[in-house]
Formats: C-alpha cells, sequence, structure tokens
C-alpha cells in the first residue's frame, strides 16, 4: 500500500491525505448524532425498517461531505509551490 501511495503525484497524495482526514472526522461526528440521539435522529434512521442503509447512507453521506470540504480547504490553503 505505501508503494502504490509513493507512487502517486505529491498533489494527489495530498489531496487523499486531506480527504481522509475529513472522512473520519464526518463519521465521527455522524456516530455522535447518532449515538446521542439528537432530535430523535437515531429514531428516525436507525430504528426505521430500512434502518440499516439508511445508516450506512447517512454515514456515507457524512464521510463524503466532509472529506470533501477538508480537501477542499486544503486545496484553497495551498501555497505556491
Amino acid at each position: 500500500m505505501e508503494h502504490l501511495l509513493s507512487s502517486l503525484p505529491r498533489l494527489v497524495r495530498f489531496m487523499l491525505r486531506h480527504f481522509a482526514n475529513g472522512a473520519v472526522l464526518g463519521l465521527i461526528l455522524a456516530e455522535l448524532l447518532l449515538w446521542g440521539d439528537v432530535l430523535g435522529l437515531r429514531q428516525l434512521v436507525v430504528l426505521a425498517e430500512a434502518g440499516a442503509i439508511l445508516t450506512l447512507a447517512f454515514l456515507a453521506y457524512a464521510a463524503m461531505l466532509f472529506g470533501t470540504l477538508a480537501m477542499s480547504v486544503a486545496v484553497m490553503n495551498l501555497g505556491p509551490e
């Protein structure tokens, strides 16, 4: 795996690293929202008839959203080099 990442261009490695960091933060936040049952979210998503699919979709959306935001901010703050 390390060899695969080292063969990628530097900018792509930079973007993947920041996307992964944001995705992990998004998953943590989504899990906290479900665990804390904020505004009845756990009852709405997890306890529904298709709860597993909805929970998976909710977690995937949170990971994609926060990963994309983290990568975008990192690229926008990138220096001239």
